[in-house]
């Protein structure tokens, strides 16, 4: 009976989910885990320093340390607990981003149409704000900062994480498609003191890479463009990392041409992305739960099987992929030019 009991508890803890994300993006907004640093602070102290009411800030916070996240120490100050510190900004990584963008008006008001997603089959994003996903970006830029922050800032640092576990020794130039502020080019350019890079983007995502990561301005060229119409040209690897996991297979196959039409024969392509395996457990929940965030944003959007990347790239005219873990849930799919016989 005890362990049935424990699992109702358990069970009501995920039905409030929602409270908790909630919860947890108003810290970071208000960047509590910034401010209290390794010192623990008085909440009144907090409340002075954020703007915010000290009584609604003290009921937050003891609800925030009732469910793991921060903890009173024995004078009632907040502080740090193992959990609270990821969500520093400087923490490395930092779930400061991924909480931020959880909680922001697009990605919860999207979610509150699952039911219909589910019913209908059709994607929530644009029945609920009345415009496609990226079009509302452009339309919001605050937003599309913390989009661009969290893309940056994955909890499992995948960036960094393909250019350890891939090898660009011998690479001239990588070309990053749909490579948004430069994030992964970054970590590769780092790695590789020798390699160059292009950033193919739309204009208005490119313009920001140099303020993001100056250090790209000399070894880095911005080539704005729409990668359903061409790529740029000229590179020895080209990189598509959480591209293809937002469009149809139609759309992906067109993409997939598009960077064909440009690479030499041993040009190479990574598409990194999540793999699924359809066989869901509680050790891969994110990969199911980044697949029914594609669902409720974009209609044909989803995460896929390395049989279905297969299939895309013979579509595509390219060789069925070699696939390489990295050090996070991010998979690289290498693939090259189908040889003509």
């Amino acid at each position: 009976m005890s362990d049935d009991r424990a699992s109702v508890v358990d069970m009501v803890l995920l039905i409030l989910g929602m409270r908790v994300t909630k919860m947890i993006e108003v810290a970071a907004t208000l960047g509590l885990a910034d401010l209290i640093d390794e010192e623990p602070r008085r909440v009144e102290d907090l409340s002075a320093l954020t703007g915010t009411d000290p009584v609604s800030l003290r009921r937050l916070c003891r609800a925030l340390v009732a469910c793991g996240v921060f903890r009173h120490d024995d004078e009632g100050r907040l502080a740090h607990n193992g959990r609270s510190r990821w969500l520093r900004r400087d923490a490395s990584p930092s779930l400061h981003y991924i909480s931020r963008y959880s909680g922001m008006p697009s990605t919860w008001g999207v979610w509150s149409r699952l039911e219909d997603v589910v019913r209908e089959g059709e994607p929530a994003f644009e029945r609920h704000f009345g415009t496609p996903y990226f079009d509302y970006m452009k339309d919001h830029p605050d937003e599309a900062s913390i989009f661009d922050a969290h893309m940056q800032n994955s909890p499992d640092d995948r960036h960094a994480a393909v250019a350890e576990a891939y090898d660009f020794s011998d690479v001239g130039t990588v070309i990053d498609i749909g490579g948004g502020n430069g994030a992964l080019l970054s970590a590769i350019l780092t790695a590789y003191p020798s390699v160059r890079g292009v950033l193919f983007d739309h204009p208005d995502v490119v313009g920001k890479a140099f303020e993001t990561f100056p250090f790209l301005e000399g070894r880095c060229e911005l080539a704005p463009g729409d990668f359903f119409d061409a790529v740029a040209a000229g590179g020895d690897v080209y990189t598509l990392a959480q591209v293809l996991h937002d469009w149809s297979d139609e759309r992906c196959v067109q993409i997939l041409r598009n960077c064909r039409a440009v690479m030499h024969d041993k040009a190479r392509l990574l598409v990194i992305d999540r793999i699924m395996d359809g066989i869901p457990d509680r050790t891969k929940a994110l990969d199911y739960l980044t697949d029914l965030h594609m669902m409720v944003l974009f209609k044909e959007g989803r995460e896929r099987t390395a049989e279905e990347f297969a299939t895309l790239f013979q579509r595509a005219g390219l060789q069925p992929p070699r696939i390489m873990p990295t050090g996070s849930a991010f998979f690289i799919a290498e693939t090259m030019v189908k040889p003509t016989s």
